[in-house]
């Protein structure tokens, strides 16, 4: 019997049917409608602590109901953790897990991602649930820190973990981490088996203990801080006044996209809005995060309807909604960018040139910030290049 259909759990992907088919083995699991972790992780997004402790929280459960029911899952890393779009999380990919009573040879001892795999994985000994606690401890240092405990060529990574220490997270990130939760990784990550917590249960709750230390630490620091010297260090207004777009359309535009994407919508939002010049730019960038064209064009309509009725902050007060910026492009030129452009998006492109701000004196710019839509990077210079503005 297969390990993962001993387990029924909502952190974990139910799987339906395990066989083979012309000497080629397959898992039928539920559909995810959600995003890997690993997904996020490679755009560099830097999760809140909050967001962290959760995504380690529900981990950890998920792991503990496992290894309860005796199930080692062996391949615990970003791109088997699943983020739905409610928030939940669903550990998936028990493809090489083992029951305890199971025969190592018969699955190799060294299956896994090498990466996150202990010492004993990379040393071909046996790996029970304390090796997927080694695995937990290197994602939790990934959210923390953007990078890997061990890092190298792939033929060095397990002498690495084998036997070379590792700079503590609040190193890499001093604001987002502490040396509380130092301690706890450090007992995750120990090279003995023996030294690391003996449960993902216990883990959760030193990584609890820890969190609620960071966090009572920080509020006493600010606290503490004179008066005279407080500074408010509010991001989304900073953000609102640089877009020139009020901090309701912010949160509308984040709403939108946490209806495609789950909770990581604000860290995308933050970061996308860091390198966009306006609203429209903004919306493109947010929508290349939808995986489905179905979805981009759905979310694209919706958030350029938002845009268009945005007022400055400054004109907050004055009569009726101002545009923050304006498309000066002639009415014909917009209708033939919004023809060509339909070609790769469909019935969209014409509300995302009409509502994309251009001059007449310079399309070149206004048909490059169109194209910023087209993900497909070919069909992108196809577009400028039919324009007349190719490279």
């Amino acid at each position: 019997m297969l390990a993962a259909e001993r387990l029924a759990h909502p952190g974990i992907a139910d799987v339906y049917d395990h066989g083979e088919d012309e000497n080629v083995a397959y898992l039928a699991m539920e559909y995810l409608a959600g995003r890997g972790l690993r997904d996020f992780l490679t755009l560099r997004l830097r999760l809140g602590l909050n967001d962290t402790i959760s995504i380690m929280s529900q981990l950890l459960a998920a792991l503990d109901f496992a290894h309860a029911n005796g199930v080692v899952h062996r391949d615990v890393r970003p791109a088997n953790i699943f983020m739905l779009l409610s928030g939940r999380l669903k550990l998936a990919d028990f493809g090489i897990a083992l029951i305890d009573t199971f025969d190592l040879a018969q699955a190799g001892a060294t299956a896994g991602s090498p990466a996150y795999m202990s010492p004993e994985q990379h040393s071909g000994l046996e790996a029970d649930r304390r090796s997927d606690i080694f695995s937990c401890g290197v994602v939790l240092y990934e959210l923390l820190t953007g990078s890997r405990p061990f890092e190298g060529p792939l033929e060095m990574i397990g002498e690495k973990i084998c036997r070379d220490p590792f700079r503590p997270a609040s190193e890499l990130n001093p604001k987002g981490s502490s040396v509380a939760l130092d301690a706890v990784i450090a007992q995750a990550l120990a090279k003995n088996p023996e030294e690391r917590f003996p449960t993902a249960r216990d883990f959760a709750g030193a990584l609890d203990s820890a969190f609620r230390d960071t966090s009572g630490a920080q509020g006493q620091a600010e606290a503490d801080q004179p008066a005279s010297r407080t500074v408010r260090n509010d991001a989304t207004t900073r953000l609102s006044s640089s877009l020139r777009l009020r901090n309701e359309d912010l949160r509308a535009l984040e709403t939108l996209l946490t209806f495609h994407v789950g909770p990581v919508a604000k860290p995308l939002l933050k970061q996308s809005a860091l390198t966009a010049a306006n609203g429209p730019a903004l919306v493109s960038t947010l929508a290349k995060y939808i995986p489905t064209e179905a979805n981009r064009a759905a979310f694209l309509a919706a958030a350029m309807e938002k845009m268009s009725a945005a007022v400055p902050p400054e004109a907050a007060d004055e009569s009726g909604p101002v545009r923050f910026s304006r498309n000066l492009v002639d009415a014909p030129q917009v209708e033939i960018a919004a023809k060509r452009l339909a070609r790769y998006l469909g019935p969209i492109a014409k509300v995302i040139a009409k509502k994309t701000p251009g001059r007449p004196s310079d399309l070149r710019a206004y048909y490059r910030q169109l194209a910023e839509n087209i993900l497909d990077e070919t069909d992108r210079a196809r577009f400028l290049k039919d324009a007349g503005y190719g490279k």
